[in-house]
């Protein structure tokens, strides 16, 4: 008996079960205003340079990119995603190079503030992180990712709606190679900041390969034809929020993943 129907048996439901922070993969949304005296390319480009040492020397950090913001010119988004939750998370702050970038960061004054910091434990079998068939490291610039975080009313409304679109993933994988990456987490406690995320909070992404990728999603009539039975599901939409990637840092490892 698999994970899911083992939680079932017990008479949990999914998003009950599925938020061990330690056990399961983690995705991190650290986001940041950058000073008026530093442009946001410079931010980027210091950044890439931990970037490159996460992609060298920190196997478990399976996703580490910088993301910039069409609709806040100034902020910048770093998405991270680390294999075993909080224990990779400590291994990456612990390297040397994580103390370099603080240091010359601190020093250069790059940083206005933070703008939000939130985690979130994947839920078992949702959709995919990485595509197989692109065994190449993806460090891709203008790959657009889309973020959604939704709150909802109680457990059952949200098991409904995560097995619906759960459902529509293995639909998208099969149809649509150029959506790289359809994925769901739950936020593992309150954001001290930002949009007022809360533990328990359903986080989806979903990245496009270009425009065309992310227009094919939307129009396909399955697609369509999912969103009467989703609207028949109360909820409430914290985060929607687009970004591009930078190329600096990489969405996937390639064959390390």
């Amino acid at each position: 008996m698999d994970r899911r129907r083992d939680a079932v048996a017990r008479g949990l439901s999914a998003p009950e079960i599925f938020m061990d922070k330690n056990a399961n993969p983690l995705t991190v949304l650290f986001e940041v205003e950058v000073r008026d005296t530093t442009s946001v390319t410079e931010w980027v480009d210091v950044w890439g340079e931990r970037a490159l040492d996460a992609l060298a020397g920190e196997p478990e950090t399976t996703a580490y990119e910088a993301l910039t913001s069409e609709a806040q010119e100034r902020q910048v988004l770093v998405f991270e995603r680390y294999a075993r939750g909080q224990t990779s998370i400590d291994e990456h702050q612990q390297r040397p190079a994580h103390a370099q970038l603080q240091e010359t960061m601190g020093a250069r004054n790059m940083t206005r503030r933070r703008v939000m910091s939130s985690l979130f434990a994947d839920v078992d079998g949702y959709g995919w992180w990485a595509r197989p068939e692109r065994n190449e490291t993806l460090c891709v610039g203008d790959v657009r990712i889309t973020f959604l975080v939704t709150r909802f009313p109680d457990e059952e409304t949200k098991a409904r709606y995560i097995q619906l679109t759960g459902d529509h993933a293995r639909y998208c994988w099969d149809n649509e190679p150029d959506t790289l990456i359809y994925g769901g987490g739950l936020a593992v406690r309150d954001s001290d900041r930002g949009p007022g995320i809360r533990e328990g909070d359903l986080l989806f992404v979903a990245a496009f390969a270009d425009d065309a990728a992310a227009i094919k999603h939307r129009d396909d009539p399955v697609h369509v034809a999912l969103q009467p039975k989703l609207a028949e599901l109360n909820r409430e939409r914290i985060l929607a929020q687009s970004y591009l990637t930078s190329g600096k840092g990489f969405l996937w490892a390639g064959s390390r993943r």
